[in-house]
């Protein structure tokens, strides 16, 4: 599998639309209902370059043997801190062909590579079995549940909270 995250495109915007409505996205994460437009401007503000003044979100896109079937995201960055949250969606399509566990990790490499962060979290729904094995895959720790800390579907819903420290990255790495 040749896989790379490339930055936002705008012939991207489309794919992305439809993968935010799949049963498996809208079942695991509270999504707000935006408009294409909407969609647009908020992949337009999010960067691809890191290390800008003042940025606290990117986005990449996941191209796989050319075709692009998903994004990641280093989000709600906190520089004094020294730590960000992690964010990933894929089509359905590629589900359970190790595509997400690829793609995360490109993105945990290039968080703790290009960046002075720490940690790195991830907020999970406790009922999204698959992103949880996919964390613990990559070294993530499971350190505890946030009791009804969003609402999806109407529905209060549990959320696991995974971390991973830099230093922790760079020993599973080397092993």
């Amino acid at each position: 599998m040749n896989l790379e995250l490339v930055p936002y495109s705008l012939e991207y915007l489309d794919a992305f639309a439809r993968w935010r409505t799949q049963a498996a996205t809208v079942r695991h994460n509270p999504l707000k209902s935006l408009s294409m437009p909407e969609l647009q401007s908020m992949l337009e503000a999010e960067c691809a370059d890191l290390g800008g003044e003042g940025d606290t979100g990117y986005r990449w896109f996941v191209r796989v043997d050319g075709a692009v079937v998903g994004s990641v995201s280093l989000k709600n960055v906190n520089v004094q801190m020294a730590y960000a949250e992690i964010g990933y969606g894929l089509c359905e399509s590629v589900h359970g062909r190790g595509v997400g566990t690829e793609a995360v990790r490109h993105l945990v490499d290039r968080a703790f590579g290009g960046t002075s962060l720490r940690r790195l979290v991830a907020y999970v729904h406790d009922q999204n079995e698959a992103s949880c094995r996919l964390l613990a895959r990559l070294g993530f720790a499971r350190e505890g549940v946030l009791r009804e800390h969003y609402v999806i579907g109407g529905q209060p819903a549990d959320e696991v909270v995974y971390g991973l420290l830099r230093r922790e990255w760079e020993g599973w790495r080397r092993s």
